[in-house]
């Protein structure tokens, strides 16, 4: 025990404060950063020091560490909840535009020009004859072909879109996978393989963590040597100072190019499951692909029974020559084949090929057989075209698997009926539309030029409405194509579903936040900084100073006493 023990005790004391007191100032100053963990002085007494038997006098303090106030389990649960709430996020983000896409509000949507269309027919079979009437139903066509267009023009572009955006936050998660092994090694170098705490680095990899997490579902173990392992389910992203890294890889499915999210190490599949930014725009490339997929079944249902009904009717002239719309790809091929390459399946049955002389009125009518049984013998192309070949004043050709007939007699004209194969139509012969599906649907350019061409007959006579009544009743029929239902069904049904979506995805975003929020105000209470609670630190903290510099200026003085009165 003595004087300069005693100084000594004042001194540690002091030091304490100082370190204390600039704490809080970093504290202070990192206030407004939300990546910033709350950090604290740690102090223990100094080793005592005996000064008889039994009797220990202390030393002083001692600053065992300066730690960050910070719960790893919340941390965890906070990042998850980050990652879902940018999942659910992103996906309402994209179905409010896929919904946005069909207007299903507004008065220009599909449903308004599906019902213009059909309505437009049925007008026509008020008056058959009327030219005007006729130019409103292709007109009307043409406007319902554009509206499927755009409408699946839209959607793929919002696919381009999200794909991009999978692209950039792929690289972004690749550059913080990178970031995080970094910060690793310098972790563990810093803190000597873990006995000390680079608080300023652990910060940065908690901030390039919570960033990752905003992309995918991560989880963190950490390691003795004050590194973690970063994991994407059960597989390893980040090892010590190792990336596996994260990357796209295009996989062909039907035919597609569809990236998925891989390991950049292996190219293993990564399993994202729909969490964070990532997991979302990855379902809404799905959902999305799901959607131009129901557009295209219905315009390519919408084509087939159209032309199916159609191309059994008859305009106010025939044809001198018709070129099919559609092509075989193979035509030795059954024609109810896929392999034979036509997009429209036809079924056994029959059509009958009229030609007729307009100027005497005299026609001929013969019965085409459509044998399509699945034995053998079925009917191809090739056998198709013999058939018509085997007309009288009938010539059939094959040119690259589209088939064009044509009347041999100078005058002659060629009419269609009573198809109930669906042959016509599947070849595309006397047809309404042309195209497959919602990407290439468009008006037959030969009606379209000319008007009187257009059938709305069934028989032949200029005044039937037969044709035209039976396509404006399509809209409302129950279609196999469709599973039973109409093509007014099957719209509304697909519009429900995305609306139902939408709906669903914004009460989850809500919900997510709404977690996310309770866990960062649990985080901030325990790692964020407080002014209040600063404040109040500091004026502790700056009382043990002054009360440490006392303690010095007292032993100053009774040191100064001592030496006067050794030497007077």
């Amino acid at each position: 025990m003595s004087l300069i023990g005693a100084l000594n005790t004042g001194q540690s004391a002091l030091a304490a404060s100082q370190a204390a007191i600039q704490v809080i100032g970093n504290n202070i100053s990192n206030s407004g950063n939300a990546d910033y963990t709350r950090q604290a002085t740690e102090t223990t007494p100094g080793p005592e020091q005996q000064i008889q038997t039994g009797v220990f006098v202390g030393t002083g303090v001692e600053i065992s560490s300066i730690k960050r106030q910070i719960d790893d389990a919340l941390e965890s649960r906070l990042r998850g909840s980050i990652s879902d709430t940018q999942s659910a996020q992103t996906t309402q983000q994209w179905l409010s535009q896929v919904q946005s896409v069909f207007n299903a509000l507004g008065t220009n949507n599909l449903s308004t020009s599906m019902s213009s269309f059909f309505n437009s027919w049925s007008t026509l079979a008020n008056t058959p004859q009327d030219m005007g009437q006729r130019q409103v139903v292709l007109q009307q066509g043409q406007a319902l072909a554009q509206q499927f267009t755009a409408v699946r023009q839209q959607l793929t572009a919002l696919g381009t879109s999200v794909s991009s955006d999978l692209s950039d936050a792929v690289k972004t998660a690749d550059t913080l996978a990178s970031q995080i092994a970094s910060l690793n090694g310098q972790i563990v170098t810093a803190s000597n393989g873990g006995t000390g705490s680079p608080n300023a680095l652990l910060d940065q990899r908690d901030a390039a963590l919570k960033q990752l997490s905003q992309l995918m579902n991560v989880t963190t173990q950490a390691q003795p040597d004050g590194s973690v392992s970063v994991y994407v389910g059960s597989q390893p992203l980040v090892t010590a100072n190792v990336s596996n890294g994260v990357a796209i890889k295009n996989t062909d499915v039907n035919g597609v190019a569809t990236p998925t999210v891989v390991f950049k190490s292996n190219g293993g599949t990564m399993p994202i499951n729909g969490s964070g930014q990532l997991g979302g725009l990855s379902d809404m490339q799905a959902r999305i692909t799901g959607v131009v997929d129901q557009v295209d079944s219905l315009a390519h249902n919408l084509i087939y029974e159209v032309n199916q009904v159609y191309s059994g009717g008859q305009g106010l002239q025939g044809f001198t020559s018709v070129t099919a719309t559609n092509s075989a790809s193979d035509t030795t091929k059954s024609l109810a084949d896929p392999a034979s390459g036509l997009k429209f399946t036809p079924t056994n049955g029959s059509f009958v090929l009229h030609v007729t002389d307009p100027t005497t009125g005299q026609s001929t009518s013969t019965l085409v057989q459509v044998n399509l049984t699945g034995a053998a013998g079925d009917t191809t192309l090739d056998s198709l075209t013999a058939s018509l070949n085997a007309i009288p004043g009938v010539k059939a050709t094959d040119n690259g698997g589209q088939l064009q007939i044509s009347a041999t007699t100078p005058g002659q004209q060629l009419t269609f009926s009573q198809d109930s194969s669906g042959t016509l139509a599947a070849v595309g012969v006397n047809t309404f539309f042309t195209g497959t599906d919602a990407s290439n649907i468009a008006v037959n350019q030969v009606v379209s030029t000319q008007p009187q061409l257009l059938a709305a007959a069934q028989n032949g006579d200029p005044g039937d409405n037969q044709t035209a009544v039976a396509i404006a009743g399509l809209a409302s029929q129950p279609i196999s194509g469709l599973g039973g239902a109409s093509l007014n069904d099957n719209y509304q049904s697909m519009i429900n579903g995305i609306a139902t979506q939408a709906a669903t995805a914004q009460s989850n975003a809500q919900a997510a936040q709404s977690v996310q929020d309770t866990l960062q105000s649990q985080r901030d209470s325990i790692s964020g900084v407080s002014m209040d609670e600063e404040a109040v630190n500091l004026m502790k903290q700056q009382q043990a100073y002054q009360g440490a510099a006392r303690l010095i200026n007292v032993i100053n003085q009774l040191m100064q006493s001592i030496i006067s009165m050794t030497y007077p």
